[in-house]
């Protein structure tokens, strides 16, 4: 049911807003990556399992008619591929195996969905998407809280992350769809933890690995420009 008192016009700017930043989530991760040539924190299986699972939000906009899902999914999408392509390029693991793991976490994350799907409808697949993307997220926590040098992790794609989340939430929300709901639940909780991990490491004092001031900028998981 939806919230009577949220006006479709406010719906408008919450949805747009939400596109905005969801485009955008992603972006300066992959700047960041591709730039620096750092992959330090960076974990591949999010990278894949976001793809993924942004891709299948495309056909659940367009089943639900909650469209406004639909821009955001496609240019994220376009974003986890160009971080999983900088991956493979600069990661350690050789490219073939880089990619074997990237598409079997990516084909194994979509199974449940599926079969939700098949058994229960659109609704239930909704809400077991939102589910996954904590499951999404996962990773990338982890590897966080695994890896003492982080500085190849984007401050800027989780505070982001966690203002999308939000607004989702809202509309959501106000449009009665229990998948967005636990869409924003979910990522609001995992982008919460990774800002802790981030807010909590000390940044390092010197200037940086290459003695530029870019670097000293990535010694806290910012950048210049």
């Amino acid at each position: 049911m939806s919230i009577q008192l949220m006006s479709p016009q406010l719906l408008t700017v919450v949805v747009i807003a939400a596109n905005v930043l969801g485009g955008a989530m992603a972006i300066p991760q992959a700047r960041k990556l591709l730039r620096s040539r750092r992959v330090e924190g960076v974990s591949p299986t999010w990278a894949a399992v976001s793809a993924a699972v942004n891709a299948a939000w495309i056909p659940y906009g367009f089943a639900t008619g909650d469209v406004g899902i639909v821009p955001v999914s496609v240019v994220s999408v376009l974003a986890y591929l160009s971080i999983a392509a900088g991956i493979c390029r600069y990661g350690h693991l050789p490219v073939g195996a880089a990619v074997a793991r990237m598409l079997t976490s990516a084909a194994a994350v979509l199974v449940v969905p599926a079969v939700v799907l098949v058994v229960e409808g659109w609704v239930a697949a909704g809400v077991t998407l939102g589910v996954f993307y904590g499951v999404q997220l996962t990773p990338a926590v982890v590897t966080v809280y695994r890896t003492v040098d982080v500085s190849g992790v984007s401050l800027a794609t989780w505070v982001i992350a966690f203002v999308e989340a939000a607004l989702w939430g809202i509309y959501g929300l106000g449009r009665g769809d229990a998948g967005l709901l636990s869409l924003a639940a979910s990522g609001m909780f995992m982008a919460t933890l990774v800002l802790v991990r981030l807010a909590a490491r000390r940044p390092r004092r010197d200037r940086t690995y290459d003695g530029s001031v870019e670097g000293a900028y990535d010694g806290l998981g910012l950048s210049p420009a």
